[in-house]
């Protein structure tokens, strides 16, 4: 009897601890998951228009990024692009109806995407929208970063050209920060186009 009553008091101080082990521990998991990296910063070129004819099948853009902490910083991080399009077609009179097709490649970082081909619609004017992406690269911002993002827009191979397409455009740049910093570095300068 009386050893049963003696495993009692360690087999409870055991739970205790127990107990107490795993809370830090839940409370550990729960800080370090709690952590999250600043949400991206995204900025946007001015917008654009290129025209496409049968004379000038292809256009392109080509836009300075820099990304840049004026007293430099330990941080790195990772940049890319996108490039919203919207085109139209305005068809030739008395010309073939059948809708032409675009491809449209954007140029950022050392290894461009394959380029996306869209099929516009044939109604007079209607505006099909898609968007043109980039691989991304790395920034150590101990030093300015510096990039040329160029979008290309044309005719695709084989496609059909009457009339006019007007490509509206601007370019989008997002950095993202790394899971183990708080805050983006202060200061930061991200810019797409001409400053």
């Amino acid at each position: 009897m009386s050893s049963q009553s003696d495993s009692r008091p360690v087999s409870s101080r055991g739970r205790a601890w127990a107990a107490r082990l795993a809370l830090l521990v839940a409370a550990a998991a729960s800080v370090a998951t709690s952590r999250s990296a600043p949400s991206p910063r995204v900025e946007e070129s001015a917008p654009g228009a290129l025209r496409l004819t049968a004379d000038a099948p292809s256009a392109s853009v080509v836009l300075p990024v820099r990304l840049a902490v004026p007293n430099g910083s330990t941080q790195t991080v990772w940049a890319t692009m996108r490039a919203p399009l919207s085109a139209r077609w305005t068809h030739d009179e008395g010309g073939s109806r059948t809708a032409p097709s675009l491809t449209a490649t954007l140029r950022f970082g050392p290894h461009p995407l394959k380029p996306r081909t869209q099929e516009l619609g044939v109604s007079e004017g209607a505006a099909v929208t898609f968007d043109a992406e980039s691989d991304g690269d790395v920034c150590r911002l101990q030093q300015p970063c510096e990039w040329a993002a160029t979008l290309d827009v044309a005719f695709a191979e084989g496609s059909p050209v009457h009339g006019v397409v007007e490509v509206d455009w601007k370019m989008v740049g997002e950095v993202s920060f790394d899971e183990t910093v708080d805050e983006e570095p202060q200061g930061l300068e991200f810019t797409v186009g001409p400053r």
